[in-house]
C-alpha cells in the first residue's frame, strides 16, 4: 500500500485545518452562524495540537544534552569545538543582520505605516488593553538576562522547566560536560561518550516515532489559526502584514537559497524538500525550540549532514538565531514609527533599530509570542511608545508562524553551511591523498 511521504501528510493536516476554520470565521463575521462556534473549534484545535507540541517538548532537553554531549565528543579535540563555534555564531550574526537589513529596506519602500492613524487602527483590530509595563527593558538588562540565564543555579531545575523557557541553561551546561568529557578522556571519557551516544540514538528512534503524529497535531494549530482570529484585524493591518511576509519570503527564498548554493553547494530545492517536516511543523506550531527534535531527524536522516555538527549547530540555532523574529521586530517597530504622529524617523534611528533589534532577537525565546515581548525593548532604544506594541499583538499569531519557520530554514541552512566549512577544512588539514575519514 502507497504510504504519502511525511511532508505530504503535514500539507495535507494544514489544508484540512484551513478548510474547515476558515469558512466558519467567515460565516460566523457574516452573522451566518454564532460566533462561539469557530472559537469552539478554535479552542479543541488548539488542545489538539498543544498536545502534539507537549510530546515534542518532553524530549526537548534529553535530546539537546545528548546530541550537544556526543556530538562535541566526537570532535576528539577542543580546537575543532573552537573552530566550529566560531563558525556558527559568525554565520548565526551575518545572516540575522541581512535579515534585518530586508526588513528595513522593504519597509522604507512600501512604508505600510505612512498615513496610517494608529488609533483607528487599533479600534479596528479591536485592541483595549495597552501591553503592560512591565515588561519593559532597557537593553543592557536583557543582555545581562541572557547573560544568567546561561548559568543555570539547579540545572535540575531548567531541565524541568514546562515551557523550555530556559534552554539556553541546559545547552551551557551540556556545552562544559562535553568539553569536560573531552579533557578528563581515559575510560570515564569514553564510557561517558558511548553512554551520551547511546541515549541519542535512543532519543532519535523516539522523535522519529514522534513525528508521525505531526499531521495531527499540525490540523490541530491550523484550525487554531484560521477559526480563532477574526478576519477584520487582518484587513485593517494588511499593508503591515503584507510588509512583513515580503521581507520574510526575500531573506528565506532569495538570501539564504543563495547561501545553499554559493557556500555549502547545494541545491536550495532539494534541502529544503528534506527540511520541509521541520519547516511545517515550526510553521504550524510556532516555536523553534519545539520543533527542536524534528529539526534534528530531519537534518540528520533526510538531509544527511553529520551528527557532529548538526547536534552543535541546531540547538544553539533554536536559541539565539532568530532571523525571522530579528526581521519582524525591526519591521514592526518603523512600522510603528512610521504610524505615530510627529516622530522623525531619521537614518541614524534606523540604525539604532537594526542593532536593537539583531541583539534583541538574541534573547528571544524559541516560544510562541517570545518575538513580541523583544519588541519592547527596541521602541524603548528610539524612545516610541510602548503601548504601540498592543497594535501589532492583534495579527502576531499568522506573523509568529511565519517568522518561525524563517528561523528553523536559516537554523538548517547554517548546518548545512558550517558542514560544509568543516569538510573543506578538514580536505587543507589532510595530507594528499590521504582524506581524514
Amino acid at each position: 500500500m502507497l504510504r504519502l511521504a511525511l511532508h505530504w501528510q503535514i500539507l495535507i493536516g494544514m489544508a484540512v485545518g484551513a478548510a474547515v476554520g476558515l469558512p466558519l470565521n467567515i460565516l460566523a463575521e457574516r452573522g451566518v452562524i454564532d460566533v462561539e462556534i469557530p472559537r469552539t473549534v478554535a479552542m479543541y484545535g488548539n488542545e489538539l495540537g498543544g498536545l502534539f507540541l507537549q510530546l515534542l517538548s518532553m524530549i526537548v532537553v534529553p535530546l539537546i544534552m545528548s546530541s550537544l554531549i556526543s556530538g562535541i565528543t566526537s570532535l576528539g579535540k577542543l580546537e575543532g569545538l573552537a573552530r566550529l563555534g566560531g563558525r556558527t555564531v559568525s554565520y548565526y550574526l551575518a545572516t540575522s543582520m541581512l535579515a534585518i537589513i530586508v526588513g528595513i529596506i522593504f519597509v522604507n519602500i512600501i512604508r505600510p505605516g505612512v498615513g496610517a492613524d494608529l488609533k483607528s487602527l487599533q479600534q479596528k483590530a479591536g485592541v483595549e488593553h495597552a501591553v503592560q509595563t512591565e515588561s519593559e527593558q532597557s537593553l543592557g538588562q536583557t543582555l545581562w538576562g541572557q547573560v544568567k540565564n546561561l548559568v543555570p543555579t539547579n540545572v535540575f531545575h531548567v531541565m524541568s522547566d514546562p515551557d523550555n523557557e530556559s534552554i539556553l541553561g541546559v545547552i551551557f551546561f551540556s556545552l562544559i560536560l562535553g568539553v569536560f568529557i573531552i579533557v578528563v578522556g581515559g575510560e570515564a571519557g569514553a564510557f561517558l561518550t558511548t553512554l551520551a551516544s547511546a541515549i541519542f540514538d535512543v532519543m532519535m528512534k523516539m522523535t522519529l516515532f514522534i513525528i508521525h503524529f505531526a499531521p495531527i497535531g499540525v490540523l490541530g494549530f491550523m484550525l487554531y489559526a484560521t477559526a480563532g482570529e477574526g478576519l477584520s484585524v487582518f484587513a485593517a493591518l494588511s499593508w503591515y502584514m503584507l510588509t512583513v511576509f515580503l521581507a520574510l519570503s526575500f531573506h528565506a527564498l532569495i538570501t539564504l537559497p543563495l547561501l545553499l548554493l554559493l557556500v555549502a553547494r547545494r541545491s536550495p530545492f532539494e534541502f529544503f524538500k528534506a527540511m520541509s517536516p521541520a519547516l511545517l511543523t515550526a510553521f504550524s506550531t510556532a516555536s523553534s525550540n519545539g520543533t527542536l527534535p524534528l529539526t534534528l531527524s530531519s537534518i540528520e536522516e533526510r538531509a544527511k549532514v553529520p551528527n557532529r555538527i548538526g547536534s552543535f549547530v541546531l540547538p544553539l540555532g533554536a536559541t539565539i538565531n532568530m532571523d525571522g523574529t530579528a526581521l519582524y521586530e525591526a519591521v514592526a517597530v518603523l512600522f510603528i514609527a512610521q504610524a505615530t504622529p510627529d516622530f522623525d524617523l531619521t537614518l541614524g534611528k534606523q540604525v539604532i533599530v537594526a542593532v536593537t533589534a539583531l541583539l534583541a532577537s538574541i534573547g528571544a525565546a524559541g516560544i510562541p509570542h517570545a518575538g513580541t515581548v523583544m519588541m519592547l525593548v527596541v521602541m524603548s532604544a528610539v524612545g516610541l511608545p510602548v503601548e504601540a506594541v498592543g497594535l501589532i499583538l492583534a495579527v502576531d499569531r499568522i506573523l509568529d508562524m511565519c517568522r518561525t519557520a524563517i528561523n528553523v530554514w536559516s537554523d538548517s541552512t547554517a548546518a548545512a553551511v558550517v558542514a560544509k566549512l568543516e569538510e573543506n577544512s578538514a580536505a587543507k588539514a589532510s595530507p594528499k591523498g590521504f582524506p581524514i575519514p
